[in-house]
């Protein structure tokens, strides 16, 4: 593989270096101030390095995962785009102000349509992207939910994305975590609470989910992997 040292990316250019079918994955990820408690953001960080060290380590990935990253709190931003993960120096994430959920899921749906017209012009064959939510709380923006929501569970029920969203927070408090499941259920069926903090368990589950799609052919819905341990229940 040919490799840019002078950059995190190699981008467009990188799809007629590597010929391998694409799989983009896009980490929708809440770094609003409530993921300050706990050290939750500190996990979440070590959480996406564990998924780039997978990716990096697999021969099924390496060639052909393309992450990118978008966080929200009061604002969104695009912290990585489209790229291979190999030679990737990621930079550590903070937690800071609200939390503009459905802004983060638009910009991180306008990311994959881009990315897949990219793929068609360079005639690059991919499997089905991936989009992973991931947040802590009630979002800051709510009267864009439905919108966000309704673009996600069309591209779904169209066969065009696979989105998986994970609640994360304090167990204890059962009514919260219901209620943070209640929204993201209508982003997508696949809702997960991750237990404990356990934010490195799902990132590498994540990973093997993303190997997965190796077994199928470009477009076709993969059936996820199961977890070998408990570190989070499946609300659907």
């Amino acid at each position: 593989m040919t490799s840019n040292p002078n950059n995190d990316f190699l981008g467009a250019d990188d799809l007629d270096l590597v010929t391998d079918n694409r799989l983009a994955v896009c980490l929708c990820l809440d770094t609003s101030g409530s993921m300050a408690h706990d050290d939750a953001i500190d996990q979440l960080n070590k959480g996406v390095e564990a998924f780039m060290e997978y990716i990096k380590d697999h021969e099924k990935t390496a060639n052909s995962v393309e992450l990118g990253i978008v966080t929200f709190d009061s604002e969104v931003k695009v912290v990585r785009e489209f790229a291979l993960v190999e030679d990737t120096v990621f930079t550590k994430l903070t937690a800071q102000n609200g939390t503009a959920l459905a802004h983060g899921v638009e910009k991180a749906l306008d990311m994959l349509e881009a990315r897949k017209l990219e793929y068609k012009q360079h005639g690059r064959a991919y499997y089905q992207p991936m989009l992973v939510i991931f947040t802590d709380g009630k979002p800051g923006d709510k009267e864009d939910i439905p919108a966000a929501q309704q673009r996600c569970m069309g591209l779904i029920n169209s066969k065009k994305l696979t989105c998986i969203a994970a609640s994360v927070g304090n167990d204890v408090d059962e009514a919260k975590v219901a209620e943070i499941n209640a929204v993201l259920k209508g982003f997508t069926p696949k809702v997960i609470h991750i237990k404990d903090l356990r934010f490195e368990e799902f990132f590498e589950w994540l990973g093997q989910s993303s190997e997965a799609y190796h077994d199928s052919a470009p477009g076709e819905k993969v059936t996820l992997p199961k977890p070998q341990d408990d570190f989070f229940d499946i609300d659907v």
